[in-house]
């Protein structure tokens, strides 16, 4: 427990260093490498451990630093990261040799992108629209891609990348850092 609550708390720090991307994507949107401690928990600690720490980060985020977004960036992280996760916590429950954690990122990275889309459709851009006009929000996007001109196109065009682009960084800095930190994890006996 010690394990995930250390690497939730540094999940929770790295929420806040979000960075913007602003002649990619709207400034909203922004890169951040918290679910990097999830993944090593995964596979250090158990499957289950990125679940516990993806909860835990925005638990503590909004504890401690509070949210500008009445709960709905945190929420929306949640259900991403979720996402992002959960197919390869199924493919290393079993075997988490490189070729399952490879081929579970690659799924992450492709459900990150779904359902970020599908959750900022249906959902998420509700939410933050009481929080700016709908309008205001598509602008954003239009404004960086022209072809963005509704809820749809925004989607498409500008939230499933991101969220593929995110997990694609997330999936390369997490193999890198671990395949560099393995031997030190088992040394103190974390991995």
């Amino acid at each position: 427990m010690v394990k995930i609550a250390f690497l939730s708390a540094i999940a929770a720090i790295l929420l806040q260093f979000g960075i913007k991307l602003p002649i990619l994507f709207p400034s909203f949107l922004e890169v951040d490498f918290s679910e990097v401690p999830a993944l090593v928990g995964m596979l250090t600690i158990n499957p289950m451990a990125g679940v516990i720490i993806v909860t835990l980060k925005n638990v503590l985020k909004i504890l401690l630093f509070g949210s500008s977004t009445g709960f709905v960036g945190e929420f929306a992280n949640w259900v991403v990261s979720l996402g992002y996760i959960l197919p390869i916590m199924l493919l290393i429950k079993k075997d988490n040799s490189l070729k399952s954690v490879t081929a579970g990122v690659t799924l992450g990275v492709i459900s990150m992108g779904i359902v970020g889309g599908l959750m900022n459709y249906y959902v998420m851009l509700d939410f933050y629209s009481a929080f700016m006009p709908m309008e205001a929000i598509i602008e954003m996007g239009h404004a960086i891609f022209s072809p963005i001109n509704d809820k749809l196109t925004l989607v498409l065009y500008s939230m499933v990348p991101f969220n593929i682009f995110k997990g694609t960084i997330i999936s390369i800095t997490s193999i890198v850092l671990l395949k560099s930190l393995y031997p030190a994890l088992r040394k103190i006996r974390i991995a």
